[in-house]
């Protein structure tokens, strides 16, 4: 059996020189547990394991970032930066196509819906039923994929602003829910994190506050448009669909900077939480070194059409 596991408590215990009671108690184990997994006389549960292997990533892997390391991930962000990239994607209808499907697909699934690749491409663009499908998925996938060809059509203005998002989660929420385009007057709760998004109260206030830095920003690169998703989602100002607004925010972003736009994968829906996570309690980084690895499997896509 692998004992990975035991090589990442032990780089733990050493990075943050922790003692083996404090460890312990981070994982929230007993002393002795922790001392028998650490001398291969007892194997931690799945989950804890899994615990064990994030805990790693934050303190070991993510930490351990420099800001030389930084810099060099957002130079790479300018290799998948062409304005050449937005015109072919606003002329070329096969490759809106190919970034619609992947996009819509990705980004909807992450979020719960339970169709194929191939399903979505069906009622995207052969308008079809998908047969014991709840009818709210298939407006979550056409809502999706409207809100994507409009910007891919550059329908929306260039300046983000409060009343282009409105507009966005207004256009996703169509059919699906009555208050569309509209603030959350009720607290919510951010799904997968400890972190409690901005009380109703204060949105309109965050959310103004969010635009003007974004707009004040005179070099919005790839590190202000992590940070920007960032800020958003921890302040989740409406009801429902705040990842899916928040991803398309980013591909209007991308957009605006001649970005190629970063198509997060279902397949790392987990790691995407968790570097989400990571960027609003302690730095954006591992976020942006994510982000751009995604973004450079959306330019392989971009390229054959180049």
């Amino acid at each position: 059996m692998d004992r990975n596991y035991i090589v990442q408590l032990k780089q733990i215990l050493t990075t943050e020189s922790l003692s083996q009671q404090e460890l312990a108690k981070r994982l929230g184990v007993s002393f002795a547990t922790l001392n028998r997994w650490l001398n291969n006389h007892a194997v931690p549960h799945k989950k804890r394991i899994e615990q064990i292997s994030r805990f790693h990533r934050e303190i070991v892997g993510y930490g351990s970032l420099t800001a030389q390391d930084v810099r060099r991930i957002i130079s790479e962000a300018n290799n998948y930066k062409k304005g050449s990239i937005w015109t072919a994607i606003e002329n070329q209808q096969n490759l809106q196509d190919d970034l619609i499907l992947e996009h819509t697909y990705n980004s909807t699934t992450i979020e719960g819906t339970t169709f194929t690749k191939k399903q979505t491409e069906a009622v995207i663009f052969d308008k079809l039923t998908i047969k014991d499908k709840a009818l709210i998925e298939h407006l979550d996938v056409v809502n999706y994929s409207t809100v994507l060809r409009k910007i891919f059509k550059r329908e929306f203005p260039q300046k983000i602003t409060e009343d282009v998002i409105r507009e966005i989660h207004r256009l996703l929420m169509q059919g699906v829910r009555e208050d569309g385009g509209v603030y959350s007057k009720h607290q919510r709760g951010i799904r997968g994190a400890d972190i409690m998004p901005t009380h109703p109260q204060d949105i309109p206030e965050e959310m103004g506050r969010l635009i003007r830095q974004w707009n004040s920003k005179k070099q919005k690169n790839i590190h202000a448009i992590a940070k920007f998703h960032s800020d958003f989602e921890l302040i989740h100002p409406f009801g429902d669909g705040n990842g899916r607004v928040g991803r398309l925010i980013m591909v209007l972003q991308c957009q605006n900077q001649n970005y190629a736009p970063a198509i997060i994968e279902n397949a790392r829906k987990a790691e995407y939480y968790e570097v989400l996570e990571y960027a609003q309690r302690k730095n954006e980084n591992p976020f942006v070194q994510f982000l751009v690895e995604e973004m450079k499997r959306t330019f392989k896509i971009i390229k054959k059409y180049l």
